[in-house]
């Protein structure tokens, strides 16, 4: 039977730049606020297929590398002390006497009012096939104190293998990293890590290199014309992500195609379920961070006014209020 969790005035579906975002603007009206998304870290697809990357179109941030972005929106957000609940995929919606009920695979999370901001979909791990058997291959990285000790390899040149690979070199582990090609991706902080750690024989690097199968205990990579086995008690493999809608077009939205319609106010054709940033029909094709942000912005305030009547739509200005503590 699935926990069922207390219930939050507002809950945020997809913790991307336009998530964290309507999160911010309900707590700034003094809301609890909720948010689910399937990645086990925030910001969406900024943080999940280009966190290495330099953005330039986001108000005010010049030339900001994107994992900077998020970085910045979970700290604004952060007084607030907003409820997480990553690596889970919202997949039923259900009307309830106080408002609504979203359900994951693992729980159930009523709340007064819902924002899907999710995005182009809940971003999953691609399917991994290799060739031969390994007992203990995962596409994740749960809890990191739990590889201490172990062999792990870790296979990809996504910026979640660069990550993976430090943080388990950093709680013990002995950890190998390869990629069919030479290069691999992340902030020059963690690349320049990298180096240091295989300098040092911290950090195993094969790359490039070609993972041509697995066996009980590891995987034989090719090197050039050489074949080598690499021992390893758990194979990581990062291979990127598909964006998955499927979950959410289920729910009696109105969808038109990967859009979803809302009125000026951001309220879909269900009341309380509103609409925030790339899967909302009002910003079009426009999937800009800045528009999105400002749909947030929007669906926020105005689910802020459903679940409290009392608080008008229009939020006033931030510079009058003062924020709770860190």
């Amino acid at each position: 039977m699935k926990a069922r969790h207390a219930s939050s005035e507002v809950l945020v579906i997809g913790a991307g730049p336009a998530g964290l975002y309507a999160a911010f603007y309900a707590g700034l009206r003094g809301l609890s606020v909720r948010l689910i998304d399937a990645q086990p870290e925030p910001g969406g697809q900024l943080s999940a297929l280009y966190p290495d990357k330099v953005v330039y179109d986001v108000p005010g941030l010049p030339a900001t590398r994107a994992a900077e972005i998020v970085d910045a929106l979970v700290r604004q957000l952060a007084p607030f002390r907003p409820d997480y609940r990553l690596g889970e995929v919202a997949r039923d919606l259900r009307r309830t006497p106080d408002g609504w009920t979203v359900g994951t695979d693992q729980a159930e999370y009523p709340a007064g009012a819902v924002i899907v901001a999710a995005g182009l979909g809940a971003l999953l791990p691609r399917e991994v096939r290799l060739p031969g058997l390994h007992p203990d291959v995962r596409t994740a990285l749960p809890d990191p104190a739990a590889f201490s000790g172990r062999r792990v390899l870790v296979v990809g040149g996504v910026p979640q293998a660069t990550r993976a690979a430090l943080t388990l070199a950093g709680t013990g582990a002995a950890v190998t990293l390869t990629h069919r090609r030479a290069l691999f991706r992340g902030s020059p902080e963690q690349l320049e890590q990298v180096q240091t750690l295989r300098n040092s024989g911290a950090l195993q690097v094969h790359a490039p290199a070609e993972l041509d199968r697995l066996d009980e205990r590891g995987a034989w990579l090719k090197l050039g014309g050489d074949r080598q086995h690499v021992p390893a008690d758990t194979v990581l493999v990062f291979n990127g992500f598909l964006p998955d809608l499927g979950p959410l077009q289920g729910w009696p939205l109105n969808w038109q195609g990967e859009y979803l319609p809302a009125d000026e106010q951001q309220m879909t054709a269900l009341p309380g379920v509103f609409v925030a940033g790339d899967v909302s029909l009002s910003g079009g094709d426009f999937k800009l961070i800045s528009v999105g942000l400002a749909l947030a912005a929007l669906a926020a305030n105005a689910a802020a006014h459903f679940v409290r009547p009392e608080l008008k739509i229009r939020p006033g200005h931030s510079s009058d209020r003062r924020l709770p503590p860190h």
